[in-house]
């Protein structure tokens, strides 16, 4: 089926129709916006999230959807459901017959039982089968999604290691250059008799200081950041959630200081190095 939007974009979704009472929850888990499970009643029609985003449309606004054989209803959304793969839209069976007429079903679900260890084996043979046309096995999706998302997964982790190694060499290089172009500031210090330690606190404390400031600065940035990438890479037939926690951000921050305590340890040779009389002869 196809759902349309006032604009006139649309969008193909699985029409999902339930017989009679036959209970959903035992092969589909409804779930609201708020994660809350719900149930599917007749007059209402659900659509899950990933084709209200696609399309632009929230709960209460009129859409248009398209049947099999091209029938066109104009109905309102009853309410928004979660799915994370694909795009479907819920409906009773007296839902459907007030809409687009007799029921006739064209396909079924299956719950198997756990005697069948074997899932895909078992849809497999039910392809070979008299009167079945197509069909599809929850493990398989299960596993396909999941090696589909092995690469995404090893380009994340990638990222998070090449920004990691990127921010060690841009405060390496910030402290360097500050200790080079200071030289004789920091001579004078060691002239007046400050000890080693003291010259070190005095230049490593402003580098923890500029690391603070930029937690304080690339946390709210990086969370508008993730959303807008999120929003930009959102695909007709795969709802992206994103899901920050609290440790994401404390594990950012303290690797920014890990790499902050590392880059003083190792720029503490290079103060230590500074010689006060070379540094401050007049130039020539």
């Amino acid at each position: 089926m196809k759902l349309k939007n006032a604009a006139g974009k649309e969008e193909k979704a699985q029409m999902i129709v339930v017989p009679g009472d036959e209970p959903l929850a035992e092969y589909i888990g409804l779930y609201n916006l708020k994660d809350e499970e719900i149930g599917l009643l007749d007059g209402e029609i659900l659509v899950t999230q990933n084709a209200a985003n696609v399309l632009g449309f929230a709960a209460g606004d009129q859409v248009e959807i398209q049947d099999q054989d091209l029938n066109q209803r104009e109905v309102t959304v009853s309410g928004l459901v979660r799915n994370y793969l694909g795009n479907n839209v819920y409906m009773t069976e007296k839902t459907y017959e007030s809409l687009f007429g007799d029921y006739e079903p064209n396909g079924v679900f299956l719950k198997l039982s756990e005697e069948c260890s074997d899932e895909i084996a078992y849809a497999d043979d039910l392809g070979g089968k008299e009167g079945i046309v197509s069909y599809t096995s929850k493990q398989e999706l299960s596993d396909e999604f999941s090696d589909a998302f092995t690469l995404i997964n090893m380009v994340v982790y990638i990222v998070i290691i090449m920004a990691a190694a990127l921010a060690f060499v841009v405060l390496f290089t910030l402290s360097t250059t500050n200790i080079s172009e200071r030289s004789r500031e920091l001579a004078t210090i060691k002239v007046l008799g400050f000890f080693d330690r003291e010259v070190h606190l005095y230049v490593n404390k402003e580098t923890m200081i500029l690391t603070a400031i930029g937690i304080v600065c690339g946390i709210p940035l990086g969370y508008a950041f993730a959303q807008t990438l999120t929003y930009v890479l959102n695909m007709p037939s795969i709802y992206l959630a994103v899901s920050l926690h609290g440790k994401s951000y404390a594990m950012a921050a303290g690797l920014s200081f890990l790499f902050a305590i590392l880059v003083d340890l190792l720029t503490n040779r290079s103060l230590d190095e500074i010689d006060p009389v070379e540094a401050l002869k007049s130039v020539e």
